[in-house]
């Protein structure tokens, strides 16, 4: 079939649905099968949403229906020498960009409504969570106390501030527009509505994000001009006490890819058990977090997020439904944990293993600068307690907390808090005991407000679980390290990479600190995790405030953050790397950063399970292809503009 008679195939089907066709019937039934097979090498049966599919027979009824069998082959399955492969091969060479709303391959309303239909009634169009505010904006639908969060965003920036949520009623006055918003979501409720919309992007070439909550630093889950994979319904759990298969034995959850970090730590402390999960509660954990290696108050007893999966169930770019574990799709299954989250597949569910519970006694507390207290006795004392990460990292404890430079030689550090897990009052104190007794010596008092808890959940929801996490607003841009364990091999290291984080302290708004480093006893290559996550003793990410919200503003804070706050830290960790899931949006040399010594083979498996490039995240594994012209709307990369390639 020759490349010039598919491409009139597609604007004939095209212009015909731009004309004055009538609207479908309601006669056009949603596109899936209950099948009956519910047995997977998962070792646990699908879930009910995961048995409603789109299968040959199902698109083989469309193409028969004489009243869609026109618009059929958008939705056929992607096998290599299928009518659609064969479309989006020519859609996609004769397109240099994913197609945006205007093209000629763009679909139609009559189209998008047929979609809807075949979907069962899933398509939303995705309004900016802030129009709402907005009494002149095109929405018409000004009322400050509604919100809609199918499209909602955790940083307005990177869908280029077009319709932030106004800070006060002035603010209101401005305008409010689309900007780097997807433009419809599929509110997902089954599998077969994940197939369908991943065949019909595939087919006409369209930009496709994968977005559960939204909590994204980077802006990885919006896209102007997409079609949104929307997971966040997916919530079903079930705990399987007697789990069985060639790689693990015990207990497991089986979760829904929409399942976040409360919901998750919810139910460890119903079936008693704990499981791993984010600090931030709202966390989609099935995703990108684990996707991504998914650091954890718990890391140090049962290894990052990634390790925690046995099983995953997954929606492939050619639309196929597959399972992933370390017998079958291996590779696949080693890509998709640790490869990052949007890359390789849209996962429906997961098989993760549960742990015995766990006691924990939290500390928090406050020193701060002060007639008493010099800055140099502050940094003293803060070098003592960073020397000892590696004595807090062999007893399995992990901590997080923040040091600002109020103002020239004031500081301020806050532990919020050191997460001693499996140990009592009394074991944490003798733990921390150097410290104190360090305090003491410099005429500082640590008024430590310490707890015991039995199990994780009170703990978690006593401390990480109380914090704002300041989702939603502009105004500073992240940048994260990993600090590996040589950088405590001896004291002239020591002393220049101290000396670098005290630069990050004086050069940005905020420093958070992280003792934290993974447990040991796994297999390092039943994944594809950052070995730099495998040898961290530390983690830092560092926020850098930006006052000046316009594009140079915005790309001033994005280099000073680079070049004067983080370009030391790497330079003094030549080993080390970066948490993708908190980096910055600019960090260099990412691929290293982010993936280290396995990037070669993931690049590898992209092409192999998405030859199509179907699937694009910023700085993901394969992304080097492609940019979004944005035009500097924002001074750093953000989604609101074509995604084209280089």
């Amino acid at each position: 079939m020759s490349k010039s008679f598919v491409l009139s195939l597609i604007f004939a089907a095209l212009a015909a649905a731009q004309s004055s066709v009538p609207s479908f019937t309601a006669s056009v039934a949603p596109a899936a099968e209950t099948v009956t097979t519910v047995s997977t090498p998962a070792n646990v049966p699908l879930f009910d949403i995961e048995t409603v599919q789109l299968t040959d027979n199902v698109v083989a009824e469309l193409q028969s229906n004489p009243e869609v069998a026109e618009y059929a082959s958008l939705f056929e399955f992607g096998d290599a020498n299928s009518t659609a492969a064969v479309r989006s091969r020519h859609a996609r060479s004769a397109q240099r960009c994913k197609t945006m709303p205007g093209d000629a391959l763009y679909p139609s309303k009559l189209v998008w409504a047929l979609t809807d239909l075949l979907l069962g009634g899933a398509l939303e169009p995705i309004v900016p969570i802030g129009s709402s505010c907005y009494p002149n904006s095109t929405y018409n639908n000004y009322d400050a106390e509604s919100y809609e969060d199918n499209g909602a965003l955790m940083n307005p920036l990177y869908y280029g501030m077009t319709c932030p949520i106004p800070a006060s009623e002035n603010a209101a006055n401005g305008a409010c527009t689309q900007g780097g918003y997807s433009e419809y979501a599929v509110k997902i409720k089954n599998v077969a509505q994940i197939q369908l919309a991943v065949n019909f992007a595939r087919s006409l070439n369209l930009r496709l994000v994968i977005r559960n909550t939204g909590h994204d630093y980077n802006g990885r889950s919006v896209g102007k001009g997409a079609l949104s994979i929307w997971t966040h319904g997916l919530k079903e759990i079930q705990y399987v006490e007697n789990y069985n298969s060639a790689a693990y034995s015990g207990p497991v959850f089986k979760v829904g890819a929409g399942v976040q970090g409360f919901e998750l730590l919810q139910a460890a402390e119903k079936y008693g058990v704990s499981a791993v999960a984010g600090i931030c509660p709202t966390v989609g954990i099935f995703g990108g977090y684990s996707t991504g290696g998914g650091h954890s108050p718990l890391m140090q007893l049962f290894g990052a997020g990634s390790d925690q999966i046995v099983a995953l169930e997954v929606v492939l770019a050619n639309g196929r439904f597959v399972t992933a574990t370390q017998s079958v799709n291996s590779d696949l299954y080693w890509a998709m944990l640790g490869g990052g989250g949007g890359t390789f597949g849209i996962i429906t569910s997961a098989v993760v293993k549960v742990h015995p519970k766990v006691p924990v006694t939290t500390s928090s507390w406050t020193v701060m600068t002060s007639e008493t207290v010099s800055a140099e006795a502050f940094w003293e004392l803060v070098t003592f307690f960073w020397e000892s990460f590696p004595t807090y990292n062999d007893a399995k404890t992990y901590s997080w907390g923040t040091i600002m430079k109020l103002a020239p030689g004031t500081y301020l550090w806050n532990m919020t808090p050191f997460f001693a897990t499996n140990k009592t009052i009394e074991e944490f104190e003798t733990l921390v005991e150097p410290l104190f007794k360090k305090a003491a010596e410099l005429n500082i008092t640590i008024a430590a407000n310490t707890t015991h808890y039995d199990t994780l959940y009170p703990a978690y929801q006593a401390t990480f679980a109380t914090y704002n996490y300041y989702i939603g607003g502009a105004g500073a841009i992240p940048g994260s390290r990993f600090i590996p364990t040589e950088n405590w091999a001896n004291e002239t290291v020591l002393n220049q990479t101290f000396a670098a984080v005290q630069n990050a302290v004086e050069k940005a708004m905020m420093l958070n600190l992280y003792h934290q480093h993974t447990a040991d006893e796994f297999d390092k290559g039943i994944n594809s995790l950052n070995p730099a996550f495998r040898n961290l003793q530390a983690q830092l990410v560092a926020i850098q405030s930006v006052t000046d919200m316009t594009a140079a503003g915005w790309k001033a804070g994005d280099d000073a953050l680079n070049i004067e706050t983080m370009a030391p830290l790497r330079e003094v960790t030549p080993t080390g790397g970066a948490y993708g899931n908190e980096a910055n949006i600019g960090e260099p040399n990412w691929q290293q950063a982010f993936w280290g010594k396995n990037y070669p083979r993931l690049v590898g498996l992209k092409k192999k399970y998405d030859p199509t490039e179907l699937f694009y995240v910023h700085h993901g594994v394969g992304s080097e292809g492609w940019v979004v012209q944005d035009n500097g709307i924002v001074g750093v990369q953000s989604t609101d503009g074509p995604l084209c390639r280089v």
